[in-house]
């Protein structure tokens, strides 16, 4: 079987990269379109569209709360978190424009891939593939550093789940999410993705939350949107994120905690039915260290088994990533790693 391994065309990160390279933008075309919501519109959205238009561009806005707006464009500007950056790669990929994604956060991988995610009324519904990967990325830790410390730590926990699934896709000849071997480099920027966050992500977190952009931040900011991003697409995903959607397709905003969060959980649970003890031990004390959930209870949730059955179910889905890496795991043997996530009661 062929291998592929894809990425965005250029990847640019430090402070103050979006307002030192509007030009970047502008190369894309004359009509743009800025899809953001209305706190990052008011905190970076308006300012960023008054400067491109002082520079001849001829922008409009659509705030992902209201209807989507219908007109022709030549690029999009994805600018925000995980919900506008979806939304905006979705818009840009199904109409073939040029796509420029901006993060706010350093919260997820999703900037640098060429899929969105699609829910109905907060619940799980499909990943979306496409053929083009984002144009241009602009990760400003000058912007990322003042976001909460929280969104950080989410980040850390689904870039730590990227080599945990890549690895599992390699060792069973599975395929990645571009439906292909992976790439030796894929396999090599997952193993560093989680050699960086191991090494940094305690200090990059001390860095947030005293607002200093220091080179653990700037290390760790790579890690979770570029090496997991990568990492993740190129190399696969598996158990972690198969439990992540089997979960948020049955609980939906009853769950309460962001993507990264619910990671950290299904990661521990992945590395368990894989019988990986010591690394297990490893990342528990990590999430532990930096609050991230490691009990069904840390997300709000108290799952009876009769639930922890559906969420087995659903993860084993034909368009998912057990399935599709191949791991070496039974239902019974999943089933048995969500009960024991559990608090000790039958509920």
């Amino acid at each position: 079987m062929e291998k592929v391994f894809a990425s965005p065309m250029t990847y640019r990160q430090g402070k103050n990269v979006v307002w030192n390279h509007l030009e970047d933008i502008l190369a894309f075309g004359v009509k743009g379109l800025l899809v953001t919501d209305r706190f990052v519109y008011q905190m970076i959205g308006e300012k960023l569209l008054e400067e491109l238009t002082d520079r001849g561009g001829d922008l409009a806005f659509w705030l992902v709360e209201e209807p989507r707006i219908e007109q022709d464009f030549d690029y999009v500007v994805a600018l925000g978190g995980g919900r506008a950056i979806d939304l905006g790669k979705a818009l840009a990929f199904e109409n073939n424009l040029r796509c420029v994604v901006i993060p706010t956060a350093a919260s997820t991988d999703a900037p640098t891939s060429r899929i969105s995610v699609s829910y109905v009324e907060g619940h799980f519904e499909k990943y979306n593939y496409y053929r083009q990967s984002p144009d241009l990325v602009l990760v400003d830790t000058a912007i990322l550093i003042n976001s909460p410390v929280q969104f950080l730590k989410a980040g850390i926990a689904d870039g730590l789940s990227t080599f945990v699934e890549a690895r599992t896709v390699r060792e069973n000849a599975g395929v990645n999410t571009l439906g292909t071997v992976p790439t030796l480099a894929a396999e090599a920027i997952a193993e560093k993705c989680q050699q960086v966050l191991l090494a940094f992500a305690e200090g990059a977190v001390e860095a947030n939350e005293k607002g200093i952009v220091t080179p653990a931040f700037e290390a760790v900011v790579e890690a979770n949107t570029l090496l997991s991003g990568i990492g993740f697409e190129s190399g696969g995903l598996s158990i972690a994120h198969a439990l992540h959607n089997g979960m948020v397709s049955l609980w939906g905003s009853e769950i309460k905690g962001s993507h990264g969060q619910i990671i950290a959980l299904t990661t521990l649970q992945h590395l368990q039915s894989e019988g990986r003890d010591a690394e297990l031990k490893k990342y528990r004390k990590l999430f532990e260290s930096l609050g991230l959930p490691t009990s069904y209870e840390d997300l709000s949730l108290f799952p009876s088994a009769e639930e922890l059955k559906r969420v087995t179910e659903l993860a084993f889905s034909f368009e998912d990533g057990i399935i599709r890496s191949q791991a070496p795991v039974t239902r019974e043997r999943i089933y048995q790693s969500l009960l024991d996530y559990r608090k000790a009661r039958e509920i």
